[in-house]
């Protein structure tokens, strides 16, 4: 089951990040960094046990990013991190100021078959680079920046009741 993170989820919410920050695979994350930016995870709990995460970033212009994407490896290869990312994009299509959304990324076959598009990561904003500085790859980063538009799918979206035209 797919959910909104929780308080007491930070402590298995940095227990897979750190699994995956000891091969420099995802970014070490502190637990009270997890405990204060909670509202932007997302969990995936099978049985009671959180088995899948994902933070999602917002403070760039119109960018998201989804970062910290894990899943237990007893759990791969069944749809969890599918259902993150699809999950991700459909959370940052509520946010109005937001029209695209992007990842640095080693699981480039996921994020394509989900359509996203490999981008030059040099030409993502400066500030988004805050965070490389704790990064073991800093000077030599070999993630694959891929990003994904929102706006055809904002284009789609019904009329809010507010929009509609009222006929008297």
């Amino acid at each position: 089951m797919l959910r909104k993170a929780k308080i007491e989820d930070a402590q298995a919410i940095q227990n897979l990040i750190c699994f995956y920050s000891e091969d420099g695979k995802m970014m070490f994350r502190p637990l009270e960094e997890i405990e204060e930016n909670i509202n932007d995870f997302r969990v995936y709990e099978k049985s009671g046990e959180v088995v899948g995460i994902c933070n999602l970033k917002y403070g760039w212009d119109n960018l998201v990013e989804i970062r910290s994407l894990g899943v237990d490896p007893r759990y791969h290869r069944q749809g969890i991190a599918t259902q993150m990312v699809q999950d991700s994009i459909e959370q940052a299509l509520l946010n109005q100021n937001c029209d695209t959304v992007f990842v640095l990324t080693y699981a480039v076959q996921l994020f394509e078959k989900l359509g996203f598009q490999i981008i030059d990561k040099m030409g993502l904003p400066q500030k988004v680079w805050n965070d490389c500085k704790q990064c073991l790859h800093q000077d030599n980063c070999d993630e694959t920046a891929m990003s994904f538009s929102l706006i055809p799918m904002k284009k789609q979206t019904p009329l809010q009741e507010s929009d509609q035209v009222l006929y008297s």
